[in-house]
């Protein structure tokens, strides 16, 4: 993303980035530590309300994302709540991508690289190599011999479980973004009418409808990288041991595509933010195979 001079300034950047270096090394150490609560997150504490949401922010002013210290609201707050379960892998992923997507939810770092064989190696019981490495059947059974499942039908089912758990949250993160935009268009159109209003006040209230965007841009990406990795998923299964229960699995697949292709689609980024902002292409629901 492209760094904007309103956010931040050079000097800023060089006395805050050691600092924030040694303070996101010791949270990725804290997260070890974390119980779950709602949405699938951490209970929330000193460390999930203030620490880790006042650190990350200044880890996206170094990277000259936008940042806003003006209080969140209600939607705001569900926005993100909600967006978790999206911007998070499984809970028995292997813990170097947990522990990377949590930093980067918090903006301590950019979000992780997508890696389209992880949610594959997490159902398969590994190769369990973090974010390293990619999917080998050989080093999987090497590393574990005894395997975690008895059956691939059971996998198939899982990756349909999975998908179906993701489409069934769409419409609650869809309305709730919605409304985050509609309040967002209203306090950009107040600008213009509100008296006595600071340059600061402006930039504060521009940076937040920017952070909004950014978050459900970020959404959208995890949807199309989601999609990619149920999809590898379940193309690599047939290879490996085809099953009837494939093709419910894939017509799972198709409609959780088209409905995300359609979310995609109907997403509007806010002008000022294009240049902070950026949002995946809209994915077309397709078959597994497709002869010819």
């Amino acid at each position: 993303m492209a760094c904007h001079a309103a956010w931040t300034s050079r000097k800023l950047r060089l006395r805050i980035a050691p600092a924030f270096l040694i303070l996101a090394s010791g949270l990725s150490l804290a997260g070890c530590i974390q119980s779950t609560g709602d949405f699938g997150r951490p209970h929330q504490g000193f460390s999930e309300n203030v620490l880790y949401p006042f650190t990350g922010s200044i880890g996206a002013a170094v990277r000259g994302e936008p940042v806003s210290t003006y209080a969140l609201t209600e939607d705001e707050k569900e926005l993100r709540n909600r967006a978790w379960n999206f911007l998070m892998p499984e809970v028995d992923a292997p813990r170097g991508a947990w522990h990377q997507d949590h930093l980067g939810f918090y903006r301590h770092l950019p979000p992780r690289q997508s890696d389209v064989t992880l949610y594959h190696r997490t159902i398969m019981g590994g190769p369990q190599l973090g974010t390293f490495g990619g999917d080998s059947p050989i080093l999987r059974r090497v590393m574990n011999p005894e395997g975690d499942f008895r059956s691939l039908t059971s996998r198939y089912n899982r990756v349909r479980d999975s998908i179906s758990a993701d489409h069934a949250l769409i419409p609650y993160f869809k309305l709730v973004a919605s409304q985050v935009a509609q309040a967002d268009h209203v306090r950009v159109r107040s600008l213009e009418h509100v008296a006595h209003l600071t340059a600061e006040q402006r930039q504060q209230a521009l940076a937040r409808v920017c952070e909004n965007a950014m978050i459900v841009a970020r959404v959208n990406w995890a949807f199309f990288d989601r999609a990619a990795q149920y999809r590898y998923s379940l193309e690599h299964l047939l290879v490996e041991g085809p099953e009837r229960e494939a093709i419910p699995a894939e017509r799972t697949l198709m409609a959780y595509e088209q409905d995300i292709g359609a979310f995609t689609k109907d997403t509007r980024i806010p002008e000022h933010c294009i240049r902070e902002v950026a949002a995946p292409p809209v994915l077309r629901a397709r078959p597994l195979v497709r002869k010819g």
